[in-house]
């Protein structure tokens, strides 16, 4: 039986607030869980109708095959990164926020230079490619407002955003129409050590299905795509938490350094 409106309502308002909170729960209750793609879409967008927050951009997760296929058909998801949240690289973030249980996540990512207003169909590959502005290289800041996030079901994963929230943005790729963006070099490093490296390539995902995905994810929820926005595609390197870490570095071989550093 599908979530009611009210128990639509339960879960965005535990996830909502926990995450003004700052705070982390088990899990959300069974009466008010969902159990597919379509529910947890519901409570996300509840969710966010309650944050209130600017968006600076959008992720997907669950991006790379065997992530897809742990997903099955609920897969992939998506989140809202917010513009309060989101620096250049060599900003700051607070420890208040973020906590210690994020998520760092190297990924490939995308600028949009152009609009893409949400319509019936979406848009085609090369639609969305058209209207990028840069490829660039980033840092997702995931962080889940539950324990144990990567033992969650997936959808309760997207349910609460997607675990999207702060986002760092990098210098560009250059000439990344001509680059195969999946075989990229990536070093995660916390407080100049390597705690990260690049998954092999069985296991990266397609960053440009991955983009039109996202664009017309959205785009089906009445959600259009702004140019400025930046778009994320899934973790190129093996996520890690950021523990008490104070600064953070993604070093892509032949492009350059993405980081930021951790106050308070």
């Amino acid at each position: 039986m599908a979530l009611t409106d009210a128990q639509v309502a339960q879960a965005a308002d535990i996830l909502a607030d926990t995450f003004k909170a700052r705070t982390t729960i088990d899990g959300l209750p069974p009466e008010c869980s969902p159990a597919n793609a379509a529910e947890a879409v519901q409570v996300q967008v509840a969710m966010l109708e309650r944050l209130g927050l600017d968006a600076a951009g959008y992720k997907a997760g669950f991006t790379n095959p065997p992530m897809l296929e742990k997903a099955g058909p609920d897969g992939p998801m998506a989140g809202v990164m917010f513009r309060d949240f989101t620096v250049a690289s060599g900003g700051s973030l607070q420890r208040a926020d973020v906590g210690t249980g994020a998520l760092i996540e190297a990924e490939v990512s995308f600028r949009m230079g152009a609009d893409l207003p949400a319509r019936d169909g979406g848009y085609s590959d090369d639609e969305v490619i058209a209207a990028v502005d840069s490829a660039i290289i980033g840092i997702e800041v995931a962080v889940p407002r539950m324990n144990d996030p990567l033992g969650q079901p997936m959808v309760h994963l997207a349910a609460d955003n997607g675990a999207a929230m702060g986002f760092v943005a990098g210098p560009d790729i250059p000439d990344w129409q001509n680059r195969d963006l999946k075989t990229l070099d990536i070093e995660l490093l916390f407080d100049g050590e390597v705690v990260s490296e690049g998954m092999p390539l069985p296991a990266r995902c397609d960053e440009i299905w991955s983009l039109v995905w996202i664009v017309n994810h959205f785009s089906a929820r009445g959600i259009g795509i702004k140019a400025g926005d930046y778009m994320t595609t899934g973790a190129a390197a093996a996520p890690k938490p950021i523990g008490n870490t104070k600064d953070v570095v993604a070093r892509y071989a032949g492009i350059g350094d993405v980081g930021f550093s951790i106050t308070g």
